[in-house]
């Protein structure tokens, strides 16, 4: 594996890839091949130093000293500890020559001296023998090459050989390797300097030379891969560096077999890719992986082992298991200290994660030693300015800007910027991690300006890094990533509302981090959906209809329960399938990645030219006040708050911080039960207090203002907002048409139209199925709450799991769809036996979608673990607990065609180009609330499936309120009016209507995303 290694951990709370980064830079694992070959051998890989990667100039040994390599002839000899053979071979210019070194019982290191003076070190003395090591070169001109061969100054004795196997004239394939081979030579020279953007391109064309002339399936290539794999490492772009290290570790599998010990250097570099993108879950498995191999080939005390060993810590560091985590460096450090002695640098992450325990427990004292020498050890092995240095420079000064020295602190980080400015590397992750630990150390100071200026620039940084990680991956990645980063946003907020409240740079700031970060997963999903339907071909449908499958055959399997597996089996099947689904999500990531055009650039002044005259953009955000000056960093970041800013398309920014996030949802909750029950007396008493919550804090910013653009948090999101009552006893939705967006981020989105393929599609009233009563799904109390439910022809569309489900028919909704159908009888109905989840699943982007069935939602009343407790079980996802009843739902498992449509079945829908998705069915706008992501459940699907504008409810409602609400709705709708204003007019006539003031017969609706009219006219 031709790679850096990366390894990293956290505390708890901060993000593991930059907070606190321990990097195995120093280790490189070189081929010799990889500079001066076509073919590896096998066991073609060796550890070795940065600096002896680079070619240098350096004395050739005097030629008395070297003997005369003759080809063909075999010389074998002795080596022991301290001792050096030299060799040489004359060439003309224009002459291709091959030699091979073969160990016997020791491990030799070899320095080839070119004629020019050039030196190369390719093979180094490590612990780990090969058999054979190959060298070749081209002669550019006549001259004498010669080769140094020599063994570590532990080594014991032992014997090899070298033979000069090949010379003669070079052909063009050769003089092409050779070019690929100076190429990489030159790419290691600036990479070593720090200079990633003049190296990548060498690398790129040596790769493109190396795949042309020697084909994909080659280790050569393979190891290529690896040094492109680490390059994007060190830009940050992990996406890119997962990809590279997955093709490597494909090659050298089918190469050299699943077992053998070069691909647990692969694992190795992969762990590490993973555990910069925050997911530790598959760094873990992929470490335990490498580090089973060496066990099994019994090389359990190699370099590799202790690397694995010593990133396995810090992965179980990272997810707080201490325990685990000092056994794992132990045992590293151990490995290390055999085989490189108590001083080498090697050893400095070791004493780093000494100083992160001592840090975290306050002990200053000895996290400074720790830091201190890891720093040194660091600086000594690599130079002082080496960029691989900087991590351990960023941890000591973030000490002392906790102890509140804060010159000493401010030092080390500016050197770390310096050094990256000078380099030109001011991409690196690092210089983000130095960015935010120097605001944060001017913050704690009270240079409050300074830090705002530093917090911004890092931000920017931070934001082109973010693009580039999500560009690709599975949704469960791409959380992983983002879950790593979410510090960030708390402290730019803090910054604002807590310590420069009447600052415009860190108030901009703060909402432009709100407005770039809010359901940037959702963003990424949509927008590598997009690319691919923009481009959509045979294989990329293939690709499509096996995700759809699969994501059924997932489906139909969580709901239905192990039935007559063994747990251990069903849990084994359900990660089987899991593993797929992401695997084929990556990979249509992978396709539609450059296929897409991206929305405008995400700034607040791009967010305030999409806002109409007559609207206001409330962006909530929930954030936890971080303090800059507090002891620890478990200890830095306080309980959730919410905040609330207010985006006019001229004018500053108005904002409110609203308080504690726990006051505020049980507000919410208690509100939310009121308006699900018309008879409740007290409603309009909470529905004030929520306001005064979170409404009249900036109901002041609203002057002249018709309609308000509402991008809730947390549980703001299942709440309607029109049912709000202002200190004057009036409702919201009396004074404003409301559309609700998952972020200000969208209004720029929506700028981008998408074509419908088809005509509008009604699906109402499925045939829902009545199962024998002997039949009944469930047992106990399940079944006796389904059967009484069939007795009294009464829906039951919550519980725990789905065998406790029931859905009674919904005559009601045939009359609404006929309703809607001579409204626009263009429209394609499809009612009783025909509202079938395999007919809703051919739909091809129609320009409407009208749903007119049960929804429901599975409660998730206790965690669960899949049966060898790594995990939580697919019952977890949200997503797969919520949807909708179609045709056959009540016989979901008596028959193949189940007539359940889960939210993540729904979200494979091909809606790119529908303009309006309603879903007429009770709870649809509900599911499980995640912080800065919004609602996991249909109103996510459907908009991950392209969706324009989406109607959903958000508690049960009759089938006579809910046809009349339709009615008035698609009226509206049909004479041109808003998406939006229609539903508020809908709401107004049935709030004035006797017997219908009460919010829950006209708020239970809400619409969000675009609010057009059906033409596209605002």
């Amino acid at each position: 594996m031709a790679h850096q290694f990366s390894i990293s951990a956290v505390a708890p709370g901060l993000p593991p890839n930059h907070q606190i980064t321990f990097r195995r830079l120093a280790l490189v694992i070189i081929l010799l091949l990889m500079m001066f070959s076509p073919t590896v051998p096998a066991s073609g890989l060796v550890w070795q130093d940065p600096a002896s990667s680079t070619p240098t100039q350096a004395a050739a040994p005097q030629q008395e000293e070297s003997t005369v390599l003759e080809l063909g002839k075999v010389i074998e000899r002795d080596l022991t500890a301290g001792q050096k053979h030299h060799y040489q071979i004359a060439l003309s210019a224009g002459q291709f020559m091959k030699v091979e070194i073969t160990d016997h019982g020791t491990d030799v290191g070899v320095i080839l001296y070119w004629p020019n003076g050039e030196t190369t070190n390719p093979w180094q003395p490590v612990g780990e023998p090969f058999d054979v090591k190959p060298i070749s070169a081209v002669a550019e001109s006549a001259g004498v090459f010669r080769i140094e061969i020599y063994t570590a100054a532990r080594a014991t004795a032992g014997r090899y050989e070298i033979r000069l196997t090949e010379v003669r004239l070079a052909n063009e394939r050769d003089r092409a390797l050779q070019e690929a081979n100076a190429l990489f030579r030159a790419y290691v020279q600036l990479r070593d300097q720090g200079r990633y953007v003049e190296a990548g391109p060498n690398l790129q064309r040596a790769l493109e030379i190396r795949e042309r002339l020697l084909g994909e399936d080659n280790l050569l290539v393979a190891n290529t891969l690896g040094f492109s794999a680490s390059y994007f490492d060190n830009i940050g772009d992990y996406a890119s560096a997962e990809s590279a290290n997955l093709r490597a570790l494909k090659i050298k599998e089918k190469l050299l077999g699943p077992d053998h010990p070069d691909i647990a250097q692969e694992f190795l570099s992969l762990g590490g890719t993973y555990q910069h993108r925050g997911d530790d879950l598959k760094a873990e498995e992929a470490e335990k992986q490498g580090l089973a191999i060496l066990q099994k080939t019994h090389q359990g005390e190699t370099f590799t082992a202790a690397a694995l060993l010593e990133q396995l810590g810090f992965v179980r560091y990272a997810t707080g298991d201490y325990q685990s985590a000092q056994e794992y460096a132990l045992k590293a450090r151990a490995i290390w200290e055999k085989l490189l002695g108590a001083d080498h640098y090697h050893l400095a992450p070791s004493y780093t994660f000494l100083g992160r325990v001592a840090y975290d427990q306050a002990d200053y004292t000895k996290a400074e030693m720790m830091y201190q020498k890891a720093l040194n050890m660091s600086e000594k092995g690599l130079g002082a300015e080496n960029l691989h240095v900087t991590t351990y420079r960023n941890d000591l000064a973030k000490l002392y800007c906790t102890r509140g020295e804060y010159s000493k602190g401010e030092a080390l980080y500016q050197q770390s910027l310096d050094i990256h400015r000078q380099r030109g590397a001011m991409s690196h992750p690092e210089v983000q991690t130095a960015l935010f630990g120097l605001a944060r150390c001017y913050t704690a100071e009270g240079n409050i300006a300074e830090a705002v200026k530093v917090q911004i620039q890092g931000s920017d940084i931070e934001d082109r890094y973010v693009a580039v990680n999500l560009a690709v991956g599975s949704e469960r990645e791409k959380r992983a990533f983002l879950a790593s980063l979410t510090s960030r946003s708390s402290r730019n907020i803090s910054l604002h509302a807590r310590l420069a409240p009447d600052a415009p740079l860190a108030r901009d700031l703060a909402i432009t981090t709100v407005l770039r970060n809010k359901g940037r997963v959702q963003d990424a999903m949509s927008a590598g959906l997009a690319g691919l339907r923009r481009r959509l071909g045979e294989d990329d449908q293939k690709q499509l209809d096996q995700l759809n499958d699969v994501t059924a055959r997932l489906a139909r399997l969580v709901l239905n329960g192990p039935q007559k597996l063994q747990p251990a089996e069903y849990q084994q099947r359900i990660k089987g399938l899991e593993d797929q689904r992401e695997s084929l999500e990556d990979e249509l990531n992978r396709r539609s990645s450059g296929f897409y055009v991206p929305s405008k650039p995400v700034t607040l002044a791009a967010v305030q030219t999409a806002i109409p005259d007559q609207a206001a953009l409330i962006e909530f955000a929930v954030y936890r006040p971080f303090d800059p000056a507090a002891a620890t960093d478990q200890k830095a970041y306080g309980s959730p708050h919410y905040i609330a800013y207010v985006v006019r398309n001229k004018g500053e920014v108005g904002w409110a911080e609203l308080g504690e996030a726990a006051t505020i949802d049980k507000a919410v909750d208690t509100l939310r039960n009121a308006l699900r029950d018309p008879q409740r007396q007290d409603v309009v008493q909470l529905a004030r207090a929520v306001d005064a919550l979170i409404i009249a804090p900036v109901r002041a910013q609203f002057k002249g203002v018709t309609q308000l653009l509402i991008s809730p948090d947390g549980e703001l999101n299942l709440i309607p907002f029109e049912a709000l009552k202002n200190e004057h006893g009036q409702y919201l939705a009396e004074g404003y048409s409301i559309t609700y967006l998952t972020t200000g981020r969208d209004l720029i989105r929506m700028q981008t139209r998408r074509a419908s393929k088809s005509g509008p599609v009604v699906i109402a009233n499925p045939a829902f199925g009545e199962p024998p009563l002997t039949e009944a799904p469930g047992a106990g109390r399940e079944r006796f709450k389904v059967v009484a439910a069939r007795g009294n022809r009464r829906s039951i569309t919550t519980g725990e799991t789905l065998a406790g489900v029931y859905f009674a028919p919904l005559v009601g909704t045939a009359q609404e769809a006929r309703i809607i159908h001579w409204l626009f009888p263009e429209a394609r109905l499809l009612t009783g036996e025909h509202a079938t989840k395999a007919e809703l699943a051919r739909v091809n982007a129609p320009s409407m979608l009208h749903i007119a069935t049960h929804g429901f939602f599975l409660q998730n009343a206790e965690r669960k673990y899949s049966s060898d407790g790594s995990g939580p079980d697919a019952a977890e996802n949200p997503l797969l607990r919520s949807g909708l009843a179609l045709s056959g739902a009540n016989l979901n498992q008596r028959q193949k065609e189940d007539g359940i449509l889960t939210a993540l079945e729904a979200s494979n829908l091909n809606l790119w180009g529908t303009r309006l998705v309603t879903l007429s069915a009770c709870e649809t706008g509900i599911g499980e609330v995640k912080d800065g992501e919004g609602v996991y459940g249909l109103r996510r699907s459907f908009f991950l499936a392209g969706s324009e504008t989406l109607v959903m409810s958000l508690w049960s409602v009759s089938d006579s309120i809910t046809r009349e609400m339709m009615t008035s709705y698609y009226t509206g709708l049909k004479h041109g009016l808003g998406r939006a204003e229609a539903l508020h007019r809908a709401e107004l006539s049935m709030l004035k209507r006797n017997g219908r003031k009460h919010p829950f017969y006209w708020a239970s609706f809400i619409q969000a995303g675009e609010w057009a009219n059906l033409e596209g006219q605002r």
